[in-house]
């Protein structure tokens, strides 16, 4: 005796699961119901065999009367998803029905689809599938604001492959990336949380339930199913090892280039960990310095003296080229000038004053840059090569070349710190300035620039160094006759808004406004040429956007010391720099010179323009233009300010009231 049925199989993870069992007499619902699976998702494969049951023998046979033309398992399957189809088949495996009163006919099974439950094979939790949508949804907003956040802080002012990156436009570029990043976002973020509910596929179970073979009943799998299983198993096998040899070839590679790394590369590494040394040592320098400084200062009131140290004056008077110099021939040969500028320089000192103590050296390095820009300047040497030129020289003096190429590098910083350093900084200047004009004996005001800055600073002192910007709006009087009230407060709003937006991101201070105009302050030369090319580059934008409503702004920046009095600035600093406001015209940023002297060791551009006669100063007074368009022709500049110059001279002869004759070429 012996009972038959037949099963509906699918491949899952590689592997034959029974999906649904039915009576001998339902042989084409069956294979209905194989057929309707071939839409199924996650299928390897889906075939009908009628499994024979013999009660004496206990053995089954089997035969296959219907198989699907859905892809091979492998290939339904992949290598990608195995661990998640494995996954689900064991969860549907723990859920099946195994009791054979169902097939033995027991059971109210009833033949057919019809009759059947669902079999514990119904869809994953919709409430799971919501939460996790909402999970997706959020994750992906965040990360969308965090993308676009920093893409708001990287990108640049200015104009890219022909469009402006201000205003609307900005605004425009901001909101687009963020849409593609939430996107983006959210299709990375639906794959890796939704793959689940994907794959755990529950199917509906038909029939008259499942039922599974268990060995305990005594029955044997067929060695067709024994073959087939084993060469599945194979193939995962040997994908397997495949992947282990791929990986462990790949981490050999890498491990070989490592073995491999040139001398240069280790070079490259050394010259890294020595720069990261160095920046260290520079924070602590600059720590020194400024505790040094205040130590100078109440020297004088100290009994104990200050432990002095000879100064180099030997080595200054016979500099000796080092075997390392990386000058070029041209650089080496402005190092000797300097050299000898500062070798006199130091003869014509007191005995007692050659005696320096570290607060007196810091100031000589002081003067000796000042002295390297104002060579630099005469020379035309750009700002690496003075730089390089002031390190070096400064290594013949004694100092270790690491900190040597530190204060090269970084000596404008400390302009600003304290009145003392700028104008020792400055006598540097003018005393080159002056020796190079063939006055010689002016290397004799070396120790008076040292005894004042030997004087101690009054403790109450109001003033401080900072540089000071004034803007101004070119044309407002015309403006408002010609188009009335309310285009002039429209064109003063927008110059408002440029200048207090180019304000925040470069660490400017609105000090006041002027009517036509702001007044703002800067700790840093740098930040307020930022600020002053950034402001242009907005108004650009602006008169491209409202051509009805032209904005034009002129610039004016001068640096030195200011008296602070309740919000406010006072001193010839803030004199000065309303004066070259009014020297500027449409478009121009003026800097004075003593701006263009702490700014051209950098990446700015200028061009000489003047002479203007300006109060207070003796003498024609040359400013320097700011370059804030890097597209712009500075050939064609430098040609128009040359043009420009016979006017400029008949203006100031004009205004000073002596004959063009008379006037510096």
């Amino acid at each position: 005796m012996g009972s038959s049925s037949y099963e509906v199989l699918v491949m899952q993870g590689g592997k034959w699961r029974i999906h649904a069992q039915f009576p001998a007499s339902a042989r084409e619902d069956a294979i209905d119901e194989a057929k309707m699976l071939e839409s199924m998702p996650g299928l390897g494969g889906i075939k009908v065999v009628r499994d024979e049951f013999d009660s004496v023998s206990g053995m089954h046979k089997e035969h296959t009367v219907f198989k699907s033309k859905v892809a091979t398992p492998q290939a339904a399957s992949g290598a990608r998803y195995d661990k998640y189809m494995q996954r689900a088949a064991q969860s549907k495996m723990d859920g099946m029905d195994f009791g054979d009163g169902a097939l033995d006919g027991g059971g109210g099974g009833g033949g057919g689809r019809g009759s059947s439950g669902t079999g514990g094979g119904v869809l994953s939790g919709g409430m799971g599938v919501v939460v996790k949508l909402m999970l997706v949804l959020l994750f992906s907003i965040a990360i969308s604001a965090t993308l676009t956040g920093i893409l708001s802080a990287f990108l640049p002012y200015k104009t890219l492959a022909g469009i402006h990156l201000y205003g609307q436009v900005r605004a425009n570029v901001l909101m687009v990336s963020a849409i593609v990043f939430f996107l983006l976002s959210m299709l990375v973020s639906f794959k890796a949380f939704m793959a689940r509910d994907q794959l755990d596929i529950d199917l509906p179970t038909p029939g008259i339930g499942r039922r599974g073979r268990k060995e305990g009943k005594g029955r044997a799998p067929s060695k067709s199913r024994v073959s087939a299983e084993q060469r599945e198993q194979d193939i995962i096998d040997a994908r397997n090892k495949r992947n282990a040899e791929d990986g462990l070839k790949e981490l050999k590679e890498k491990q070989a280039k490592k073995s491999k790394k040139t001398e240069e590369e280790r070079t490259i590494d050394e010259l890294t960990a020595k720069e990261a040394a160095l920046e260290k040592r520079k924070k602590k320098k600059k720590q020194n310095d400024e505790d040094e400084a205040p130590e100078a200062e109440e020297k004088p009131a100290q009994e104990k003296p200050v432990k002095e140290e000879p100064a180099p004056e030997e080595k200054e008077e016979k500099p000796e080229p080092e075997d390392d110099s990386q000058l070029t021939p041209a650089a080496q040969a402005q190092k000797t000038v300097l050299m000898g500028f500062f070798a006199e320089s130091i003869r014509e000192l007191p005995a007692e004053r050659k005696k320096m103590d570290n607060y007196n050296r810091f100031g000589v390095n002081l003067f000796l840059a000042g002295a390297t820009e104002a060579l630099g300047g005469a020379r035309n040497l750009d700002g690496q090569t003075i730089s390089e030129i002031l390190a070096e020289s400064l290594s013949v003096m004694g100092l270790k070349p690491e900190h040597a190429a530190a204060f090269a590098n970084r000596y404008e910083d400390y302009l600003l710190q304290d009145a003392r350093y700028m104008q020792m900084f400055q006598a540097g200047r003018s005393t080159m300035s002056s020796y190079l004009g063939g006055d010689k004996s002016t290397v004799k005001n070396l120790d008076g620039h040292l005894h004042e800055w030997n004087k101690p600073k009054a403790p109450d002192d109001p003033e401080k160094e900072v540089v000071v910007m004034f803007t101004d709006i070119v044309g407002s009087t015309a403006m408002t006759h010609e188009k009335g009230n309310l285009a002039a407060q429209e064109v003063v709003r927008a110059h408002n808004q440029v200048v207090r937006d180019a304000l925040a991101k470069t660490h400017g201070h609105e000090i006041k406004h002027t009517g036509d105009g702001i007044m703002a302050s800067f700790e840093k030369v740098t930040d307020s040429l930022l600020c002053a090319q950034q402001m242009q580059f907005l108004i650009r934008l602006h008169n491209e956007q409202m051509p009805a409503i032209p904005l034009k702004v002129k610039v004016g920046i001068n640096a030195g010391r200011v008296v602070v009095e309740e919000s406010d600035l006072y001193g010839v600093t803030v004199q000065m720099a309303a004066r070259i406001v009014d020297k500027s015209k449409e478009g121009r940023v003026l800097v004075s010179d003593t701006v263009y002297g702490m700014a051209k060791g950098g990446s700015w551009q200028f061009v000489k323009r003047g002479p203007f006669f300006l109060k207070g100063i003796d003498g024609p007074a040359f400013l320097h233009e700011l370059v804030w368009d890097d597209k712009a022709d500075i050939t064609q500049i430098q040609a128009e300010a040359e043009a420009e110059r016979p006017k400029l001279e008949q203006a100031y002869a004009a205004a000073s009231g002596l004959p063009p004759s008379d006037q510096p070429k």
